[in-house]
């Protein structure tokens, strides 16, 4: 079961940010470093952050991969990065959002292709793919580069990489977009908050793991669905010394 969580009410702090570096971009949404005015009063720390940034009409990915963050609380920090909120806005009729804007233009093939997920079990989510006139973000943990490539991982690291999806799968979840991009280096630094030992095993891993939109909640047992996924792993870490990148399709 989902352990309660530690955190208390949600409050009412005002971040003022500022668009920086796009760091990637996907079928549903673009990433940019994000820096924090200061005008932002001063009441807690904040690491490094960054916004995730739904394109036009994606927005049900969005929502759905922030309940996944929130289903998931109990291992920010330790294989996933820090969330600090899925936020919404809806514009005015002629308003528009220019990174949004910039990015519809730049990807107009993405932004055409069919949704993968249909989201026929969900009113509310079918409703927000079909709408345009919002912009919807989460606020996330800014992490580091990817897994090294074209040489051999460590055994003690790939063991890790495995292990960091039986973490999903004690609650349930079925991660289903294990790939190279979406394994990225814990942050560090002096801003950096510290890795968090694990609820369920009390390791404490030096990489997350990313892009949750894809996930699923399942009632397969623990054990199966690290089965399932290590097999996935198994692909990836393989030709990672190769300088091969193996993507879940191939």
């Amino acid at each position: 079961p989902r352990p309660p969580s530690p955190l208390p009410e949600p409050g009412d702090l005002l971040l003022h940010l500022i668009f920086g570096r796009k760091l990637g971009s996907g079928r549903s949404s673009f990433v940019h470093e994000v820096n924090v005015l200061p005008t932002t009063p001063v009441l807690a720390h904040l690491p490094l952050l960054v916004l995730k940034v739904a394109r036009s009409k994606r927005r049900a990915e969005i929502a759905r991969e922030a309940w996944f963050y929130d289903e998931l609380e109990c291992l920010q920090g330790v294989m996933l990065p820090r969330c600090y909120g899925w936020f919404e806005a809806e514009l005015a009729e002629g308003q528009s959002f220019e990174p949004c804007a910039r990015a519809t233009r730049r990807s107009s093939e993405t932004e055409n292709s069919n949704p993968e997920w249909r989201f026929e079990d969900s009113k509310q989510l079918t409703e927000m793919s079909h709408s345009r006139n919002y912009v919807s973000v989460l606020l996330l943990e800014k992490l580091g580069d990817t897994l090294p490539m074209s040489v051999p991982l460590s055994d003690e690291l790939v063991k890790n990489i495995y292990d960091m999806y039986g973490e999903n799968a004690e609650l349930g979840v079925d991660h289903r977009d294990i790939r190279y991009s979406n394994i990225l280096a814990a942050p560090q630094g002096p801003t950096a908050l510290p890795s968090l030992p694990s609820p369920f095993t009390g390791r404490i891993y030096t990489y997350r793991i990313i892009d949750l939109e894809q996930c699923e909640k399942t009632n397969g047992e623990p054990r199966m669905l690290t089965a399932w996924q290590a097999s996935w792993v198994e692909r990836l870490v393989e030709n990672i010394p190769a300088g091969a990148i193996i993507e879940p399709w191939e």
